[in-house]
């Protein structure tokens, strides 16, 4: 018997096409049950659009066709399931390639070799049928805007209310939220620290969640609680299958078209302090620092292993040099700071959380985990650096070999000489009377001409050979380059970020999570275990806990004391390898936590170690 499955969709989302989509349902498991299949799955969505962008049941059902889960696919009709020529197009590509069948119920027939053209003339018609109505429904958008149309706001646009006329009221309870997050900003208070405060005074959003600061600095942003409307903001490109922003100029805007939550002057005030802030994260010429900016290989990577945030890259400048460092940290850290409990230095906070702990997991210096990233792929994917140069330069001398121009040059030399003789067969002529002074005069001028641009043309070959000698020499240094330098270690670390889905990141140790289809772990030496579940577990002990870190070295500067008590800040900076200031500031430290004592007067004397 073959195992069939249903994919059904609805044409629109609205109420009276979600009750069709139960009906479709129905009449395809019936399909299967009179044809003798037996039923395996049902991919069912009622999510609408011409692309498959989104469409969790079709992805779903493409990448079932490279399992062997079933045999037949029952659908009621061809634009059901999709009408986007290429996507149908690689659909049939993979079903026939993986030996599956298509069975549409209305036509009761299956799809065949010989409905090719029939079928791709239908994914044609349905995607010109969606490009029309895509052009009716964005026109009828635009004239509703333009004629200063009634406001179309969604169901979560928090403050407002819709009555069935589809007129728009204010919600008083909410308006009074967002009255206190405007006259906060207007305060010099952030949105993280908005979010804080509106956490600590038990208030939350209509899904009983805490406010991120994402969603209030959109509240604080919007025009429309001044009472103004923007209309045409975003348009929905059909071909591209994307939502472009509209330029202003072309915006539509209708002050006083909702009741107003705040004043002019109080949405003016918060605007210009987010304004005010937003002005120090910009770059040095005032260009917006956009998402895609320096993108890392890293990104989407790095999670916490104590929360299960996502780590962020941060800038700051480092204070003894202004120089710019780039660190990861974990998302709860960046939004409520470390737990109460624990804190690297003391902090001066305008609002501390009070019923959300922070997250106490380490910082990334980004130089620092590239270079232990470096060390991991040296010692578990045994990159072959000298191989790997030698391919490199094998490709290089392929394409910078130079280029023979002797033999250009040869035939330029002919041609010069060929000119010489013509030149001076021309003024024997002359003397003999064979022809005038005028004719003369006319050859002569040509061929000068000629012999002028044939001397050009050998300077020109001349200079590209001298050239084409120094390609070795620069070749040879790209071999050192690449043999000395990090070039081939950073290259192999691209390659091992390509492979890993999730690094978790705990105090001491990361996990290293391949994908499914990776054979990067089971070519691993000695990690059995780990290659079972895709997971390689990798120690740095301290390496990154800077906490830590600092702890340890003032114990060795007490053990340093332990063995010499007259030591002098001189004698620790030589041995720890750090600056005078560096040193001084360690034993600063330790007589600050009572750890130490200095006993004695004008530099003489010993040092005492108060407790262990």
């Amino acid at each position: 018997m073959f195992r069939a499955v249903i994919y059904a969709r609805c044409s629109t989302e609205e109420e009276r096409q979600i009750d069709a989509l139960k009906k479709q349902v129905e009449e395809a498991k019936a399909c299967v049950g009179e044809n003798g299949w037996i039923l395996v799955d049902a991919y069912v969505e009622s999510r609408s659009g011409t692309s498959t962008k989104g469409r969790m049941e079709y992805n779903r059902l493409y990448g079932d066709l490279l399992c062997d889960k079933f045999d037949i696919i029952v659908i009621k009709s061809q634009d059901r399931l999709m009408r986007n020529t290429k996507d149908w197009y690689l659909f049939v590509d993979r079903m026939c390639a993986e030996q599956k069948r298509l069975y549409i119920y209305i036509e009761r027939k299956f799809y065949t070799a010989d409905d090719a053209l029939i079928t791709g003339i239908k994914a044609i018609l349905a995607e010109e049928y969606s490009r029309e109505l895509s052009k009716k429904i964005n026109n009828s958008h635009r004239n509703r805007q333009k004629n200063n149309g009634t406001v179309i706001l969604t169901s979560n646009t928090y403050g407002y209310r819709k009555l069935p006329d589809k007129s728009v009221v204010l919600d008083e309870e909410e308006a009074k939220i967002k009255r206190l997050m405007y006259e906060l900003c207007a305060a010099g208070f952030g949105s993280r620290m908005i979010s804080k405060i509106l956490q600590n005074d038990g208030i939350y959003n209509r899904n009983g969640k805490p406010f991120t600061d994402s969603a209030i600095l959109r509240i604080l942003r919007n025009p429309l609680n001044k009472g103004t409307a923007v209309m045409n903001r975003t348009h929905f490109d059909f071909e591209t299958k994307k939502t472009i922003r509209v330029p202003e100029e072309e915006r539509f805007v209708y002050e006083n078209k909702v009741p107003r939550t705040v004043s002019d002057e109080l949405w003016e005030l918060a605007n210009q302090e987010i304004d005010k802030r937003a002005a120090g994260v910009h770059g040095k010429n005032g260009e917006k620092r956009g998402k895609y900016k320096g993108k890392s290989h890293l990104s989407g990577k790095i999670y916490c292993g104590l929360c299960g945030a996502p780590y962020y890259r941060r800038t700051r400048k480092r204070y003894r040099d202004g120089e710019t460092v780039y660190e990861w940290k974990c998302r709860r850290y960046l939004e409520t700071g470390r737990s109460r409990r624990v804190s690297d230095r003391p902090r001066v906070r305008k609002a501390e959380s009070e019923s959300v702990e922070g997250c106490d997991n380490i910082h990334l210096d980004e130089g620092m985990l590239y270079q232990f990233l470096e060390q991991v792929c040296r010692e578990h994917y045994q990159v072959d650096r000298d191989q790997i140069v030698r391919d490199m330069m094998r490709v290089l001398r392929c394409s910078l070999r130079d280029k023979d121009y002797e033999p250009e040059i040869k035939r330029a030399n002919r041609e010069r000489d060929r000119l010489r003789g013509q030149m001076s067969r021309l003024a024997d002529k002359l003397l003999d009377g064979v022809i005038s002074d005028e004719t003369y005069r006319g050859k002569q001028n040509d061929l000068e001409k000629k012999q002028e641009e044939l001397c050009g043309k050998l300077s020109d070959l001349e200079r590209k050979k001298g050239k084409g000698n120094t390609v070795e020499k620069r070749l040879g240094n790209i071999e050192r380059f690449l043999l000395e330098g990090p070039a081939v270690e950073k290259a192999a670390v691209t390659g091992m970020l390509e492979d890993i889905e999730k690094i978790l990141i705990y105090p001491g140790y990361m996990e290293l999570q391949f994908g499914m289809f990776s054979t990067a772990v089971t070519a691993m030496p000695g990690t059995s275990e780990e290659a079972e579940r895709k997971t390689l577990r990798i120690e740095y002990g301290n390496l990154f806990n800077y906490r830590e870190r600092k702890r340890k070295e003032r114990e060795r500067v007490v053990d340093m004391i332990r063995d010499n008590p007259k030591i002098t800040a001189k004698m620790i900076a030589a041995r720890s390898g750090c600056s005078l200031s560096g040193a001084n500031y360690k034993l600063k430290a330790l007589k600050r936590e009572g750890r130490i004592k200095f006993v004695g007067r004008g530099g003489k004397g010993e040092w005492k170690i108060l407790r262990e």
